[in-house]
C-alpha cells in the first residue's frame, strides 16, 4: 500500500477550497501510484521485447525492436521525474477548468501477438492520446465515475467530463504522451511505445482509483456517491436498432434526440393515435395490463404471467419475444428506453427489494404513458415521474426494514393497484396518485413533526442556557489561563463562576456580548476582586490594603453565588479552600522594591490571540462545519451506529443559534437531539452522512440518456 505524502505544492488554484488540499493529496497518490506502475512495466517491456528481438524471423523486424527497446529504456531512466512533473502540468490545467475539447473515436492497434507500427505521417496525437485514454476509462469505469463526480464538487463544478478530470485517465494521457514524445525516435516507435505502456496501465488503474475513493471516503468528500446501475443495455439495444433500421425509416439516434425534447413531447400528446401500429399496440397493452393470457400484436401471441405477480423487467421479456419489432420505429424506440429505465431502476441498490417490487408492477402503465405522451422523459415535473421518485425516495428515507406490514407499503400498493385496474389512456390518474401519494407523506412528516416538537422548548432552553454559559467562560478567559493563580481558585472561577455569570445572562436573556446587567457587572468585578485577593502580596501597602478589603471581597463572592443559586455546601466548601490561599498570598516575600500598583482590581490583562472557542478570524471552516451549514428543516441523514446498522432521520428542528439539531424518522419515532460539536464529529468519523436525495427516475433518464449519447 503506497504511503500517503503531504502535498508539495502550494500554489494551486483556489477554485477547489475548501477541498484544496484533499485534491492536492489525491494529485499525489495518484501521480505516485502511476509512476510505481510505469516504473514496472518498462522492466517487464524490456524483457518481452528482448524475449521477442531473439525470435524475430526477419531482420527489420529485429531492428524495430531493438530500437524499441532503446525508446523504452530511454523513457524509463527518468520516468519518475518525468511522469511527476507532466502530470502536475496537465493537473494545473484542469484545475483552473481549461477544457481539452474533441471526441473520442474507435478502435485499437494491439501490439502483441504480432508486431505494427503506425505510420509516422499518419499519426495525429490527440486523436492517439483520446483512443488511448479510452481504453483506460473502460478498464476503471465504475471506480473512475464515482471518482470523477467527487473530483467535480471539489472543483465547485456541477459536473465534469474526462477531459477535464484533473487526476482522470486523459491526464494520465496526455502526460505519458509528452513524455514519449520527447524522446528522439520515430513518430511509429513513439505511439508504439506509448500504446505498450497505457495497456500495461490499464490493468492497474482501477485499483488507483478505487483506493483514491476510499482515501475521498475517509476525508468525507461525498462519502455517499449516488450508486450508478449497470450500464451497457441501452446502447447494446441502440446498436441492434441501428443495425435492423431499413432504408426510409428514421435514424433511431435521432428518435433519440426527440423523445427527450419537450418539443416533440408536446407534439405526440395530441398525434399518437396516428402513428401507425400504435392504437394496436396500446391495445395488447391493455390486455396485458388486465391480465389477459395470448394477446395478438403483428401476428405474435405475447402474454404475461396470469396471477398478476410481475416480477423483474417484463418489458425485457416482451421485447425477447419480438415486441419491439414489431411496433413501429418510433414505438420500438420508447419500449427499448423503458425497458432500460426499469433495468436501471432495478438495478439500484438503494431503493429496497420491496419498492422494486411495487414500481415494478407500474411497467406497463409506464410504458403505455410513455408512448402517449413523450413528455415522460423530458419533463421533471411529470406527474408519473414525480410519483416514482416519491415512492423511491420514501421508501430510501424509511427507518428499518420496508415490509408489507409498513404503512407506506400499504399506501404505496393501493395506489400501485389503481393505476394497474384504472389506467387506460388518460393520464390525470397518475396526478391524482401523486397528489394522494404527496398527501399521505405531508401527512406523515406533520406527525413526526408534531412529536418531536415536544422536545423543542426544553432544546432551545438548553440552547440558552449554554450559550450564556458559553458568555461567561469567554469573560473569564484571562483569568482561566493565568497560571499565576492557585489552582484551586481557577477551578471555582471555570465550574462555579462561570454559572453566576450565565445565570446574570439569562436574567436579561443575553446570548451573545456584550451583556449589558448590574448582576453581570458586580459578578465580574467580585471575580477581579478575587483573582487580586490570591496573588502574592509582596508590599506592605499591598497587604494593609488587602485587610482592609478583604470583608468586602467575601461579602460579594457569597452575594454573587447565593443570587445564582450555588448551593451553601459549594460555598463554604470554597471559602475554606480560599483561607488557606489567602495566608498563602499574604506570606509572600516582602519585595526589596515597591511592585507597580496595579491600575485597579477589576482591570485583569488581556489575553493575547483569539479566545478559546471562538474561530480565529480568516481560519477556513471545515468540510464538516459547511455540510452542518448546508442542513435545513427537512434535509435527510443517515446515522450509522457501532454496530454498522444505519438510521434514516429527518432534521425536523434547528435551534436558533444552530447549535442544536433535532431529528426523527419518517414514522415519528426515536427522535434524537445533537448538538452542533456532536454532529460535527460524527460527520468526520463517517457515523453521519447526508442522504442521496435526487429524485430516482430523474438520474436514471439521466444516465440512460448520458449513454445513448455516448
Amino acid at each position: 500500500m503506497t504511503t500517503l505524502q503531504p502535498s508539495r505544492h502550494t500554489g494551486a488554484p483556489d477554485a477547489f477550497r475548501p477541498h484544496q488540499g484533499v485534491l492536492l493529496e489525491c494529485r499525489d497518490f495518484v501521480s505516485q501510484r502511476v509512476r510505481e506502475a510505469l516504473a514496472r512495466a518498462v522492466g517487464e517491456l524490456g524483457d518481452e521485447l528482448k524475449a521477442r528481438r531473439l525470435g524475430a524471423k526477419t531482420a527489420d523486424e529485429a531492428q524495430k525492436l531493438i530500437e524499441l527497446q532503446a525508446l523504452l529504456r530511454g523513457i524509463g531512466a527518468d520516468i519518475d521525474r518525468a511522469f511527476s512533473a507532466g502530470f502536475e502540468d496537465q493537473f494545473q490545467e484542469r484545475a483552473k477548468t481549461s477544457n481539452v475539447g474533441g471526441s473520442f473515436y474507435e478502435g485499437e492497434n494491439g501490439f502483441f501477438p504480432e508486431l505494427s507500427l503506425v505510420d509516422e505521417t499518419e499519426i495525429d496525437e490527440t486523436l492517439a492520446v483520446k483512443n488511448l485514454a479510452t481504453r483506460l476509462e473502460r478498464a476503471c469505469e465504475a471506480e473512475n465515475q464515482d471518482l470523477q463526480t467527487r473530483v467535480a464538487f471539489m472543483l465547485g463544478e456541477s459536473d465534469i467530463d474526462n477531459a477535464t478530470n484533473p487526476i482522470g485517465p486523459t491526464a494520465i494521457c496526455e502526460a505519458l504522451k509528452d513524455i514519449c514524445w520527447g524522446q528522439e525516435a520515430s513518430g511509429g516507435l513513439r505511439a508504439t511505445a506509448l500504446e505498450l505502456l497505457i495497456g500495461r496501465l490499464a490493468g492497474e488503474l482501477s485499483t488507483v482509483y478505487h483506493d483514491v475513493n476510499s482515501l475521498l471516503v475517509a476525508r468525507r468528500v461525498m462519502p455517499n456517491v449516488r450508486p450508478r446501475a449497470r450500464r451497457g443495455k441501452a446502447s447494446e439495444r441502440m446498436a441492434v436498432r441501428k443495425s435492423a433500421t431499413l432504408p426510409g425509416e428514421p435514424d433511431p439516434s435521432d428518435v433519440v434526440k426527440e423523445i427527450f425534447t419537450a418539443r416533440a413531447a408536446a407534439a405526440e400528446r395530441a398525434g399518437w393515435r396516428q402513428r401507425a401500429g400504435t392504437v394496436e399496440l396500446m391495445q395488447l397493452l391493455d390486455g396485458l395490463q388486465q391480465g389477459r393470457g395470448d394477446m395478438e400484436f403483428g401476428g405474435q401471441n405475447f402474454a404475461l404471467p396470469s396471477d398478476g405477480q410481475i416480477s423483474g423487467n417484463v418489458i425485457n421479456a416482451l421485447i425477447e419475444a419480438g415486441l419491439s419489432k414489431q411496433a413501429s420505429s418510433v414505438d420500438g424506440i420508447v419500449i427499448d428506453v423503458v425497458a432500460t429505465l426499469f433495468d436501471y431502476i432495478f438495478d439500484d441498490s438503494r431503493v429496497p427489494d420491496a419498492m422494486k417490487g411495487l414500481i415494478g408492477r407500474l411497467q406497463i402503465p409506464v410504458l403505455k404513458l410513455a408512448m402517449m405522451d413523450h413528455g415522460f422523459f423530458s419533463n421533471r415535473t411529470h406527474p408519473a415521474r414525480r410519483l416514482i421518485n416519491l415512492l423511491a425516495q420514501a421508501s430510501v428515507t424509511w427507518d428499518g426494514p420496508l415490509s408489507e406490514d409498513s404503512s407506506l407499503y400499504r399506501i404505496a400498493e393501493g395506489i400501485v393497484v389503481r393505476i394497474q385496474n384504472q389506467f387506460a389512456d388518460e393520464p390525470s390518474i397518475f396526478a391524482g396518485c401523486l397528489q394522494e401519494f404527496e398527501n399521505y407523506l405531508v401527512e406523515q412528516e406533520r406527525y413526526a413533526d408534531a412529536r418531536a416538537a415536544t422536545l423543542t422548548e426544553r432544546l432551545r432552553e438548553r440552547e440558552r442556557i449554554d450559550l450564556a454559559r458559553k458568555l461567561g467562560e469567554d469573560a473569564l478567559s484571562a483569568h482561566l489561563g493565568n497560571e499565576d493563580i492557585p489552582d484551586v481558585v481557577r477551578d471555582f472561577i471555570r465550574d462555579t463562576w462561570t454559572r453566576v455569570l450565565g445565570h446574570a445572562a439569562l436574567e436579561v436573556g443575553a446570548t451573545t456580548a456584550p451583556v449589558r446587567s448590574e448582576r453581570w457587572a458586580g459578578a465580574m468585578a467580585a471575580v477581579d476582586e478575587l483573582v487580586w485577593s490570591v496573588l502574592p502580596k509582596q508590599s506592605m501597602e499591598e497587604r494593609q490594603r488587602m485587610v482592609k478589603q478583604l470583608p468586602v471581597i467575601l461579602r460579594n463572592l457569597k452575594a454573587s453565588m447565593t443570587g445564582a443559586g450555588i448551593e451553601e455546601a459549594s460555598q463554604k466548601a470554597f471559602f475554606s479552600e480560599l483561607v488557606k490561599c489567602h495566608a498563602a498570598a499574604l506570606k509572600a516575600p516582602v519585595a526589596p522594591v515597591p511592585a507597580p500598583v496595579r491600575s485597579a482590581p477589576n482591570a485583569p490583562a488581556r489575553p493575547s490571540g483569539p479566545l478559546p472557542g471562538l474561530q480565529p478570524i480568516g481560519e477556513e471552516p471545515t468540510p464538516e462545519m459547511l455540510e452542518l451549514d448546508l442542513l435545513t428543516r427537512g434535509s435527510w441523514l443517515e446515522l450509522r451506529d457501532e454496530s454498522g446498522e444505519v438510521r434514516r432521520v429527518r432534521l425536523t428542528w434547528i435551534s436558533p443559534a444552530r447549535t442544536m439539531y433535532l431529528f426523527a424518522n419518517r414514522q415519528g419515532q426515536r427522535a434524537l437531539a445533537l448538538t452542533r460539536t456532536e454532529l460535527a464529529r460524527r460527520f468526520a468519523s463517517g457515523e453521519a452522512s447526508t442522504a442521496d436525495q435526487e429524485p430516482l427516475l430523474d438520474r436514471v433518464v439521466d444516465d440512460v440518456l448520458d449513454e445513448l449519447r455516448g
